[in-house]
Parts: C-alpha cells; structure tokens; sequence
C-alpha cells in the first residue's frame, strides 16, 4: 500500500509477461516507477502513461506488464481504478459482489497506452479485491472462471483481509491439484470507516 497524502493510498498489483524471475523483475519495476512518480504527486493517468513510455522505449529489454492501481479516498470514501490488461476486480459489500474490468493492453507494448479509470463509492465493511491473472487462468476445467470466482468470494464469511486473501489462494490452488503454473496474487483490503475533510476543522461552541 502506497500513501499519497490528503487521505490517498493507493493499492497496486503489477503481473509482468510469463512467470518465474523476470516476470517478477518486470511487475517490480513498474510498482517502483509507479511509487516513485506517484508520490512526487502526479496524476495517476499522467504516471501511468509517463511509466509505459519508459517501458516501451526500452528495445533492447522489452518489458511488459499490466496494472491494476485503486486509488482510495478516505475523506470521500471513494475509490479510482485504474486498470491496464490486468484482469477485473472486486467490491465484496455483505453478500453482493461488483466487478471493475477493462480491456485494454498491457503497458510497453504500443507507444500511446488507453487508460481505463472507473470511480465507485466505497463503504465501511467493504473489501476490495484485486488478483492476477493468474488466479483467473487457474481453473483451467471452469467455462467461465470469473462467474466461479465471484461465487466464492460471496461465500466467504470472514471479514479479515488476510484470511480472505489465503482463502481465496487456496481454492484456486486446489483447483489445479497443489499444482501452480502462473504467478499468483491475491490483494485484499478493507474499508473501515472513512473521515470527512469538514470533521478535521475544530468547532469550539461558545454560549450566548
């Protein structure tokens, strides 16, 4: 988790192509470039374009890597997804689930990368859930894995986002007999409860 100040964090899953080491070396690259210009407090989709350019740019080491950032407002209770090839995310709100998706292309592939930024309102007792597509690409027996993954999701009774994360690492686990075959992350967090910017103002109530 990124703080951006003001209220702002930032919450970010980065899948480089393939697995193994260099794929690894890839998402952290993005994340390092993607903090760095963040925190100097440039616009999210300015950064994201500003880091494709430098990933594109590199001919003789091709680097390609999705992102999915959530930019979480806690003075708005509000969330900005950002997404780039990555794969859909979740609102767990009791027993609902929302999905946030996209489709466009990985960044450092094509010069002018598309943005893809949908904002939904967040409230407490919400989790918000983000994997790679390595959790999705994991039931490879499912016809539609996204409609399974939503299903166990809204299964899932607990509220604490470590076990929900394990939980959910798991079942795609057991899905491929203890068998994993792409890089895997599952990122979970809760919303707790948010503050108003009119709440930090002191009020001193003087009597007549």
């Amino acid at each position: 988790m990124m703080e951006l100040g003001r209220g702002k964090y930032a919450l970010a899953i980065s899948d480089g192509m393939g697995n193994g080491a260099r794929a690894h070396e890839e998402s952290m690259e993005t994340l390092r470039l993607l903090k760095q210009i963040l925190q100097s407090g440039i616009k999210e989709s300015v950064a994201i374009k500003s880091i494709n350019s430098i990933l594109s740019l590199r001919t003789n080491d091709e680097i390609f890597s999705t992102l999915d950032l959530a930019v979480i407002d806690l003075h708005q209770a509000t969330s900005k997804f950002i997404k780039v090839g990555s794969t859909p995310s979740f609102i767990k709100r009791g027993r609902q689930i929302f999905a946030v998706e996209s489709g466009n292309l990985p960044m450092g592939i094509i010069e002018d990368v598309e943005v893809d930024t949908t904002s939904e309102q967040l409230k407490a007792g919400d989790l918000l859930i983000m994997v790679s597509d390595g959790i999705l690409e994991g039931p490879k027996h499912l016809e539609n894995v996204e409609i399974w993954l939503k299903r166990k999701i809204r299964e899932i009774d607990r509220t604490d986002p470590q076990e929900v994360a394990d939980l959910l690492l798991e079942e795609v686990i057991r899905t491929q007999a203890g068998a994993i075959d792409d890089d895997m992350t599952v990122l979970v967090a809760r919303i707790e409860h948010y503050v108003p910017e009119w709440s930090a103002i002191p009020f001193d109530k003087k009597r007549a």
